[in-house]
């Protein structure tokens, strides 16, 4: 367990400082936040669509063969149109994915937090932080409304200042 424990920590200061900024960029810019995400998730979509038809060319300049790539990549460019296209419903869907996503942060700081009861330390800070994180994640889930990245910004510094506490705290206990 010790080891599990030591390989989550050892990105920890570095997974809060990018929810630190993360959370901040949400709640100044929550529109261009979210756009960016469906801009960035588009690019990257076509980007491996892109690739796929270069290995297609590739190996039809080799075999003179179409491979099944072609068929992967011309999928993939629809798809990153039409992730453009449908990005107001994909948003809403991302609400819900994140909150999914947060809600199982917050189950796994629980099951953290019962395992440093375990080996008697203290264990109350990762409950409680536990049941935030898992309320956070299911208002998030559903109440899919623009203010709603408020929320998810402050959650997210919240949970940057967490992982450097829990960093410092693990690392003091494990020395």
């Amino acid at each position: 367990m010790n080891k599990i424990i030591q390989q989550f920590q050892q990105y920890a200061v570095l997974r809060s400082i990018i929810y630190i900024i993360a959370g901040i960029l949400v709640i100044f810019y929550p529109q261009q936040f979210t756009k960016g995400i469906v801009y960035l998730i588009a690019g990257y979509v076509a980007i491996l669509g892109l690739m796929n038809l270069f290995s297609t060319y590739r190996l039809k300049k080799e075999t003179g063969y179409y491979g099944f790539e072609m068929i992967i990549g011309v999928l993939l460019l629809i798809a990153a149109i039409a992730i453009l296209a449908l990005a107001r419903p994909l948003l809403t869907i991302l609400t819900v994915f994140l909150g999914i996503l947060i809600a199982l942060n917050g189950c796994l700081r629980i099951a953290q937090g019962f395992n440093l009861k375990k080996m008697d330390q203290s264990y109350l800070g990762w409950l409680f932080y536990g049941a935030l994180l898992i309320g956070g994640g299911l208002l998030l889930m559903f109440n899919a409304i623009a203010s709603i990245m408020t929320l998810f910004g402050s959650l997210l510094i919240f949970m940057g200042i967490s992982e450097i506490v829990g960093y410092f705290q693990i690392k003091r206990n494990l020395n």
